[in-house]
């Protein structure tokens, strides 16, 4: 069976963004009037950092988004007996299910937030805004033993 990511998990990045640039205005605002109200206390100094980190780290954001994006558009996830196989554009890796070690459903107010699967290697992976969530993560349950499987589900 074949997972894409949703376009919730899409629009919901894309807030996330937006608002950090929101935030990012409103802290250089608060610093350009304080400077106003008090410059010996405050110099351009302090300013120029500041809205040069903000700008900076809102580019980085908006590039990450846009990869993101770009990125997604072909990423899929295909649940096959003994194997889950990521495909994203022309690659792909495989998992074998008897290298899980641990996957855990991480739940709020009883909706499935992610998926993380701990690898016997102890590297790990988080599965999280695909449709479907939910069945994704019982395919994969279903070839593990329960022991291994640890779901905060009432």
């Amino acid at each position: 069976m074949e997972f894409v990511i949703g376009e919730a998990e899409a629009r919901k990045r894309k807030k996330n963004v937006l608002l950090g640039g929101l935030f990012s205005l409103a802290l250089a605002g608060i610093i350009a009037v304080q400077q106003y109200r008090s410059p010996e206390e405050y110099n351009g100094a302090l300013f120029w950092s500041i809205v040069g980190f903000v700008v900076l780290a809102n580019l980085v954001n908006y590039y990450r988004h846009r990869r993101y994006l770009r990125l997604v558009r072909t990423h899929r996830v295909v649940v096959q007996p003994g194997k889950v196989q990521f495909r994203t554009g022309g690659e792909s890796s495989e998992l074998d299910v008897k290298d899980i070690a641990a996957m855990v459903f991480h739940r709020k107010r009883r909706a499935l937030q992610h998926i993380q699967i701990r690898l016997k290697s102890d590297k790990g992976i988080r599965l999280e805004g695909y449709d479907d969530l939910e069945t994704l993560g019982r395919l994969i349950a279903e070839q593990i033993p329960s022991e291994h499987v640890k779901d905060g589900a009432p």
